[in-house]
């Protein structure tokens, strides 16, 4: 009898889950969790994408572009629940993409990302800066999904 590993590919996030109540809401289910995911979490960069705006829109996305490099979190998933969980959020217009993660001190994890796969023209060359999204809008996305909860 075989067993199915419980424990998901490591995953790369970009954008606003490294605002780090909006990810403990979806993982734990509420914002003010950040101590309990806090050990998933590891400082990281991926070759070969940029990080885009999307306009109209809070978040950004991930192209390919062979001459740019992504800065973000890798996050070692304990359950494929928490995993499911971060696809229902990331939704339809990123497709889940395996990538290679360069950690700090030059390790490398295999891991999955969320590559934009919507309209192209929806991008904007405006950079999408973390700090500015979590000054301005965290506190409306919180507000937002207070009571909600994803469902792994």
């Amino acid at each position: 009898m075989s067993t199915q590993p419980t424990q998901p590919r490591p995953l790369f996030v970009y954008g606003t889950l490294r605002a780090l109540p909006l990810l403990a809401w979806a993982l734990a289910g509420e914002p003010s969790q950040v101590d309990t995911i806090s050990s998933m979490i590891r400082n990281a960069t991926v070759k070969g994408y940029k990080r885009c705006s999307v306009r109209h829109a809070d978040y950004p996305a991930a192209i390919k572009d062979d001459e740019a490099t992504v800065d973000g979190y890798l996050l070692i998933l304990e359950t494929a629940s928490q995993r499911r969980k971060l696809d229902d959020f990331e939704g339809e217009a990123y497709k889940v993409t395996p990538v290679t993660v360069s950690l700090e001190g030059g390790k490398t994890v295999d891991a999955d990302m969320y590559v934009w796969d919507g309209d192209m023209d929806a991008l904007s060359s405006e950079p999408w800066d973390l700090q500015v999204f979590i000054r301005d809008r965290l506190e409306d996305w919180i507000d937002l999904f207070e009571g909600m909860e994803l469902v792994g």
